[in-house]
This record gives C-alpha cells, sequence and structure tokens, in this order.
C-alpha cells in the first residue's frame, strides 16, 4: 500500500491575523520561550520544480555544528551508541525526512504513482512503477527506482506489550491505583478553543478503575520512582482511546505546572537528577515519518535512546488492541516509557505504544511501536495518529524568536530569518506600536513583510514568531530594535587622506574659495579648523607634515581656491610643504594660522575668521582629547559659531582666551565635557568674559555628542555618523555636517547608541552619512543596530 504524507499546514497570515487575541491570553499564562533556538539549521530549499512541487534541497551535516552543541549530552550518547551516526548527521536527517514527506505528497498530487519512499542518510529515494515517472522524480531532485513495492513485513501477528501503566518524558502515577501503574508524558500543548494547558500521552494508560487524577511520579534518575508528588493534572474526559488504530489520550495539565514546549533529558553526572533538570531538548514543529529516519525517545524508565523507521503506517497488535503505528528498530523501550515522547531533531513525531522484551539487550532488533503524531492518508481514508484523535489539540513548541536582518528599509519590505522555524510559523511584528502584522515563514526560514503606514524616517519594532494553525498556540520571546526608512550612505576613502577629500567632493562639488589644510597625523592645531572652514565656505583637507598625498593635490587643482590656509606650525605641516601647496594652483594665496601651542593655535583661527564680529555664542572644548570638540564641531560649524579650545586640567582659563570671547561679544558660552574634560575652575572664569555658562556633558564622549545635539538642532532631514575613537573622519566630516546644518555623532565601530536612534527619531532624518571606512563603522553602525 503506498504511502501518501499530507503536506504540512502552514499558519497563514490570515489565519493567524484572527488569532492575536488567543495570543494575548496566553502570553499571561505561559511565559515566552527562550530566545536562543536549537535544533536544526536552516537549509536552502527551492520553493518548487515550476509546478508547485516541492524539491529535495541537500542537507549539509556540517551546518548544523552549532545546533548540534545544543542537543542534550545524553541524547547524544543516545545517537552515537543507538544509530552509529554523529548529532550533525542526525540533525540533518530530521530536516530532510521533513521535507522528503512533502516531496513524496507532491509528487503523488502531481499524478507520479509512488510505490514507496524511504530515506538513506539525507538522500530520499522514491520507487515508481514506470520509467515514465523517473524525469519528474529526478525533477526534484530526489533518487528515482523502477520497480514495485519492496515487500513489507506484516505486524498483525506480532503483539507488542503496552508498556506500562511532565516536561515530555516525565513520569506520572495514577492517584488511586494500587498498582500504581507509570506512564510518561508525551507532548505539552493546549485545547485550541480554550487556551488550557493539556499534554498528550498513551491511551493504554488509562486503565478502567484508576482515579481521573495523576500525580507526577518523583524521580532521581530514570527506572527510579520515589513517590508521588504534585498534582500534575485530570484525564480529559473522552480523550482516552486505545484500540480501533488509536493509542492516544489528553490530561489537563494543573495550574501549579508551567509547561514546556521541550522533551526533559535526565540530568548527568554523579548524583543524577529529575529529568527536569537536565538539558531540554526543544520541539520546533511536528512531521510525519519515513522509512530509514532515525529517531530518538525520552522515557521514564530507560531516558533517551534512538532507533531507525523500519516502517510506517503499520496495524499492529498492541495488548491485544489494534493500533496504527510506525515500527522502529532497535530502540530501547521498557514498562514505564509508555506515552513517552519520541522526536526527531527538533520535531516531535509520535508518542511510545508498545515494545518487545530485550529491546534494551546489547545488540537487540526488537521493535518498538510509535503512534505517530501524523497518520499517512489515502483517498476517503485517513490513519489513526495524534493529530487526528485530539483534533481540537494543539501541540506546544519553544518557538525561536525571530531575527531581523533589514533594519534599514529602502524598498518598504522587511525581511528576516527564523532560524529552526518551519512554515508553521508565521512572524508577528508591531512598527510604533501599531497594530500587528503577520509575514508567512518560507521553506528556507526567510520571511518578509511590507507594512503598512510605513513612513520614511526612524521607526521602533517589536517582533516574536507565532506557531499553529489558525489558533496560535505557542509565541516566542519578543525582540526589539528599529527600522530606518530612508537612505544610509557612506563616505570613505583608501586612507584619512582620501577620506577628507571624498568628503570634500560631497560638500563642495564645484569649486571652492577657500581650503583649509591641517595635518591628518594629530588633532590638537585643526579642533578650531572645522567651524572656521564653515564660516569661510571651504573644506578641510589633510596632509603628512612632510607631503602632500595625490589625491588631495589633486583635489585642490579641482577646487581652484582663491586660499589655502595652513592651520599648525612647521612641525606639523612642515614649510615644503607649504611652498608646494603655492604651486597647485596659479594666483592661490598660502596663509598659516599657528602658536605656541594648540591653544594660542585655536585662538589665532578663531579671531582671523570671527574677529571684529559679534558672536552670541560659542563652545568651548578641551584641547587635550579629540572628542569633544568634534562633537561641537558640526553644531558651531551649522550656527556660524566658533569652538574655542581650552586647557580644561587647569584652574582657569588664560587671559588670551577670555580675550578672545570678549572680542566677539560673547554673552553665551557652553562648556562640552564633564568636569574630567573642563574642570568647574575653568567653566567659572570664563563667566568672566562676561557671559553666562552651561555645561553640556555625559558620563561618556558618545552621551556627551547626543546631550550637545540634542541641544542644538532640532530637525534635520540629515545626521552625520563618525567614529568616536579616531579623529580625522570626524575632522573633515564636521565641516560637511556644519555646512549642511547638521549634527555629526561620534559613535562606537560596531553599533549605534539608543540616543542616537532617538536623535534620528526627533530630528526627522531620512538620511544617514557614515563618515569612514569598514575598519571604522562597521556593519553594526551600517544597519543602525542599537548598541547593547
Amino acid at each position: 500500500m503506498p504511502r501518501s504524507a499530507p503536506r504540512a499546514r502552514r499558519a497563514s497570515v490570515a489565519a493567524l491575523a484572527g488569532a492575536a487575541l488567543v495570543l494575548s491570553s496566553l502570553a499571561a499564562a505561559a511565559p515566552a520561550s527562550a530566545a536562543t533556538p536549537s535544533g536544526s539549521v536552516p537549509a536552502t530549499v527551492t520553493p518548487d520544480a515550476g509546478d508547485g512541487r516541492v524539491v529535495m534541497p541537500e542537507f549539509q551535516p556540517e551546518s548544523y555544528v552549532a545546533a548540534a552543541a545544543e542537543l542534550p549530552a545524553e541524547l547524544v550518547t543516545a545517537i552515537a551508541n543507538d544509530l552509529g551516526e554523529t548529532p550533525e548527521e542526525y540533525l540533518a536527517g530530521a530536516d530532510a525526512a521533513a521535507v522528503a514527506v512533502e516531496v513524496v505528497a507532491g509528487l503523488e498530487e502531481s499524478g507520479v504513482a509512488v510505490a514507496s519512499s524511504r530515506l538513506e542518510g539525507t538522500e530520499l529515494v522514491v520507487t515508481v512503477a514506470s520509467e515514465s515517472d523517473v524525469a519528474a522524480v529526478e525533477a526534484v531532485d530526489a533518487t528515482a527506482e523502477v520497480g514495485e513495492a519492496p515487500g513489507r513485513e506484516a505486524y498483525a501477528d506480532v503483539e507488542f506489550e503496552a508498556l506500562a501503566d511532565l516536561v515530555g518524558g516525565q513520569g506520572y502515577i495514577f492517584g488511586n491505583s494500587s498498582e500504581q501503574g507509570l506512564c510518561s508524558t508525551a507532548f505539552n500543548g493546549r485545547d485550541r478553543d480554550s487556551g488550557a494547558a493539556q499534554f498528550v500521552t498513551a491511551g493504554h494508560c488509562d486503565f478502567d478503575g484508576r482515579d481521573s487524577r495523576v500525580f507526577e511520579a518523583v524521580q532521581p534518575r530514570p527506572n527510579v520512582v520515589d513517590a508521588a508528588g504534585a498534582l500534575l493534572g485530570t484525564v480529559v474526559s473522552g480523550s482516552f482511546q486505545f484500540g480501533n488504530e488509536y493509542d492516544g489520550g489528553l490530561i489537563a495539565t494543573n495550574s501549579g505546572w508551567t509547561p514546556k514546549g521541550t522533551v526533559g533529558t535526565w540530568n548527568s553526572g554523579a548524583n543524577n537528577g529529575p529529568v527536569t533538570a537536565g538539558t531540554p531538548q526543544a520541539v520546533r514543529d511536528y512531521g510525519d515519518t519515513i522509512i530509514g529516519q532515525s529517531v530518538c525517545k525520552s522515557g521514564r524508565t530507560t531516558g533517551w535512546s534512538c532507533g531507525t523507521v523500519k516502517d510506517v503506517d503499520q496495524l499492529v497488535n498492541v495488548s491485544g488492541q489494534e493500533v496504527n503505528a510506525d515500527v522502529v528498530r532497535s530502540m530501547c523501550t521498557k514498562q514505564g516509557d509508555s506515552g513517552g515522547a519520541v522526536v526527531s531533531g527538533g520535531y516531535a513525531v509520535g508518542l511510545i505504544s508498545g515494545g518487545q522484551e530485550g529491546s534494551c539487550d546489547s545488540g537487540s532488533t526488537a521493535i518498538t511501536a510509535i503512534f505517530p503524531m501524523i497518520g499517512g492518508s489515502e483517498p476517503g481514508f485517513q490513519y489513526g495518529s495524534i493529530v487526528t484523535l485530539e483534533e481540537n489539540w494543539g501541540l506546544s513548541v519553544s518557538a525561536p524568536a525571530p531575527v531581523v536582518n533589514t533594519t534599514v528599509v529602502t524598498s518598504g519590505t522587511v525581511s528576516g530569518t527564523l532560524p529552526n522555524g518551519t512554515g508553521n510559523y508565521a512572524v508577528a511584528i508591531s512598527i510604533d506600536g501599531d497594530e500587528v502584522q503577520f509575514a508567512d515563514v518560507a521553506s528556507d526560514r526567510s520571511w518578509k513583510l511590507s507594512p503598512t503606514g510605513l513612513t520614511p524616517g526612524l521607526h521602533s519594532y517589536t517582533a516574536y514568531s507565532v506557531f499553529g494553525f489558525g489558533e496560535a498556540i505557542s509565541r516566542s520571546s519578543t525582540v526589539s530594535g528599529s527600522l530606518f526608512v530612508g537612505t544610509v550612505d557612506r563616505i570613505a576613502g583608501a586612507d584619512r587622506y582620501e577620506g577628507a577629500v571624498k568628503i570634500s567632493q560631497a560638500g563642495f562639488p564645484g569649486t571652492a574659495p577657500v581650503v583649509y589644510i591641517a595635518t591628518g597625523q594629530n588633532y590638537p592645531d585643526a579642533l578650531s579648523a572645522g567651524p572656521a572652514a564653515v564660516a569661510e565656505d571651504g573644506p578641510l583637507l589633510l596632509v603628512t607634515q612632510g607631503s602632500i598625498p595625490t589625491s588631495v593635490s589633486d583635489e585642490i587643482k579641482r577646487l581652484a581656491p582663491e586660499r589655502i590656509v595652513i592651520v599648525g606650525g612647521p612641525n606639523s605641516v612642515s614649510s615644503g610643504v607649504q611652498t608646494a601647496l603655492g604651486k597647485l594652483v596659479k594666483g592661490v594665496k598660502v596663509t598659516r594660522l599657528s602658536g605656541a601651542d594648540r591653544y594660542v593655535a585655536s585662538q589665532n583661527v578663531v579671531e582671523s575668521v570671527f574677529g571684529g564680529q559679534v558672536i552670541g555664542h560659542a563652545y568651548a572644548a578641551t584641547g587635550t582629547n579629540f572628542p569633544d570638540a568634534l562633537s561641537a564641531g558640526g553644531a558651531a560649524g551649522a550656527a556660524g559659531e566658533p569652538v574655542v579650545l581650552v586647557n580644561g586640567p587647569a584652574s582657569s582659563a588664560d587671559h588670551a582666551t577670555l580675550d578672545v570671547l570678549r572680542a566677539m561679544s560673547t554673552t553665551d558660552i557652553t562648556v562640552v565635557g564633564g568636569l574630567n574634560s573642563v574642570s568647574r575652575g575653568v567653566a567659572d572664569s570664563l563667566k568672566a568674559v562676561p557671559a553666562s555658562v552651561d555645561r553640556v556633558a555625559a558620563a561618556d564622549r558618545y552621551l556627551t555628542s547626543i546631550a550637545l545635539n540634542d541641544d542644538a538642532f532640532t530637525e534635520s532631514d540629515t545626521v552625520y555618523l563618525a567614529t568616536g575613537t579616531n579623529f580625522p573622519d570626524a575632522l573633515a566630516g564636521g565641516v560637511l555636517a556644519g555646512a549642511n546644518g547638521a549634527p555629526l555623532y561620534v559613535v562606537p565601530g560596531d553599533c549605534v547608541p539608543q540616543g542616537v536612534l532617538d536623535g534620528i527619531r526627533s530630528l526627522g532624518a531620512t538620511t544617514v552619512v557614515l563618515l569612514g571606512g569598514q575598519n571604522s563603522l562597521g556593519a553594526g553602525v551600517a544597519s543602525l543596530t542599537a548598541c547593547r
């Protein structure tokens, strides 16, 4: 009888949109699952073969190294001992089996007469009766065999023994049983209508005359029951059935328990421990089985053991009752394992129904009967399975949290992946706290959504995954972040000198009346030069002490300035460089602004450009470090104001600094940086200008940059980001930011502080410009990923 497995049922966007109310009630009833996924990893699955049929992908065990590392140690041991497989091979086979049953179903739906199918490792082998069907099988990347279905063993006369009377694998005891009958829990789930927690177990565990209450079997290790513990639950009336193809039942979980979408592991070590103490195996979905598939079970008596599927959908005799079962070879099972969870990777595939004596003996080939989660189907007939018996019950899973890949949205589409997710999941996203929108998860674990009402600018989002078919049975933990709808550009060169040239080209596409020149090897002389360059409508370019990089000389020729202003003395920019600059453009006038130290140089720059003007407001920043002055440079340039360097650690500002500020009739001074940058004495002494003095400061350079820009800007369609750990990009970039009336934030190299993101949002910016290459501002900054 050929097997015909149903396609996996998907949680469509339309169905899940109606599940939001169910989700809100379940979120209060059960804690969110852990965000870190375990189990299988994404496989690349071609959507179809052109006619809707699923194509069999390649599953490479080496892709499962990280997932295999998360498996319980006891399960890894069982995989090695019972299957002779590595955990990577086991997980690859689980994913291969999940896809293989869909491939076979697709072939049958398209008219291919499938005689049988099986897995060999991760390769799908399909037997067909006619050569004419070979091409169709090969088109879905499966191996075709022509012939009759291989003879299938008859199991009707083989009698299996019911293996006696909570995570999966948890033992339980019927309350008034004189025999203290014991069974195992398979999987947790919920009633689809009420959301009430219920777990599934073997139907034969509910023998007549037993109390309907079940209690925890208190066990320090497998096969040892100390006592009956707390009330675990109560039998769901009418749900238990044993015989007539079925062996399943439901127990309503007591409110004192927290159901988990996992299968438990007996804790390893000298003292061992209860099944809830060990590392759990996450359940991600449920699936059908296929011949040749590796499966493993956890039960209260023998813990983890594994075997190979020998046959599927066979009517077998379990303690005199007819049960539809998948038959597994060489899996150790004993009394009390009945109802225990059977998994393949992260897929729930069934529960233990019956077994044979000696299955745990060394070298045993005894077989175990598994009541399947999904039964194969024939026209007009459905085999017995958990999903057909318990139609109103839905499996609870450890839903993985989604990954949002598209944080910068340029096409209106947000996309990402759901690690270990399947087509039975959807991803739920809320933008700025608005109504939840759903995205289906594709077969390659990807998802995408074009949210409605997504306007240009920065938005916040929350996202989680949901699992279920129309009713969301499980949901993941929530992730959050920012979505930027707009453009993220980068201005960068091969080095700091070419980087400044690129910034100049962006800000001054034509000529410029003046070019400011500073050394690219140190920062002090140039910290006041940025606002001065903005005020005189020219760029700031960098040179070495003894030479002019070719890219810089070419840029000066292109700009054709009337004046070149060198900031700093010969120790910063040599006389030879000054002479060479004068030869680049015919008739250009080259001057130098310098002083005995950085503070005098700053005073001379400010006096040269702003002297004689009435400048009501000025910034004062320490000359002993660069971040504060660089952040102030953009704000000062945008406002047409100077940055005056002060000796921050001193007890007071010197007279020359006060005189420069008085010459501009300054009445308001903003000190940038905390007391470690500019002392209280220096700040207080500035009041003698006379001027009012305020301070913008925070715990570090990044927070200070945020505070300064919050103070200086109320709106801007563009913001600039530069590294806060080096000066050249921000030095030249501050001129571009100032010329465009935009803020410049200094940021770490791998993320964006939340305050910067908040600033982008409040300013209404739709363009973010990164100043510097990947080594300065990495992918985390380019994606506007918030610092944690």
